[in-house]
């Protein structure tokens, strides 16, 4: 993969971020409970530690697997991104919105957003080397993504429509595995 698909498929992962930030804005505007400034920077750097740990053990393991194994590393991330498009058709914004009011919640939280980024820095690791600004970028657009989904829920409200953005962040990432995949043959 190159760096325009990388680009593009941490956009992908940011615009499944923003979402779920804005139905926490949302919330916490209804119920009158302040924002939860601290869960910017704990999601923020959970999701880059996540994907850096599954990015490492896999760049380290790449020398001693066959040709194929940027193959292996984009059905990874292929099935990640059906996972996501999976859990956007199920997703009911009345039944698993969370009030983030401590810090221990916005860990927990992270933590299981966490598992898709794993995956996804596994099957990175698997295909190419990326260069340190590369998790800055990831870093960046985290942190833009779950600020602007926090203060733009907060003033605008719950929105069904903004589930689409679950589906779409699913999507691209499926379409940049299968490209990638396809680029191999």
């Amino acid at each position: 993969m190159e760096i325009a698909i990388t680009i593009f498929l941490f956009l992908a992962l940011s615009l499944g971020s923003f979402a779920p930030a804005w139905y926490t804005g949302a919330l916490h505007h209804k119920l009158g409970v302040r924002l939860p400034y601290t869960f910017i920077l704990i999601s923020g750097i959970s999701s880059v530690v996540f994907f850096i740990a599954g990015y490492l053990p896999a760049q380290s393991a790449i020398h001693y697997l066959p040709d194929y194994s940027c193959i292996a590393g984009q059905l990874i991330v292929l099935i990640v991104g059906i996972k996501l498009i999976a859990e956007a058709i199920r997703f009911n914004p009345e039944e698993k919105i969370v009030l983030i009011d401590d810090r221990q919640t916005s860990i927990i939280l992270s933590l299981a957003k966490g598992i898709n980024y794993l995956f996804i820095g596994m099957g990175i690791g698997l295909c190419y080397a990326l260069n340190f600004y590369s998790f800055i970028v990831l870093f960046g657009l985290e942190i833009m993504a779950i600020a602007s989904g926090l203060m733009l829920g907060n003033h605008f409200g719950l929105k069904r429509s903004i589930r689409t953005l679950f589906l779409i962040s699913g999507v691209a990432v499926v379409a940049a595995a299968i490209r990638s995949i396809v680029v191999q043959f």
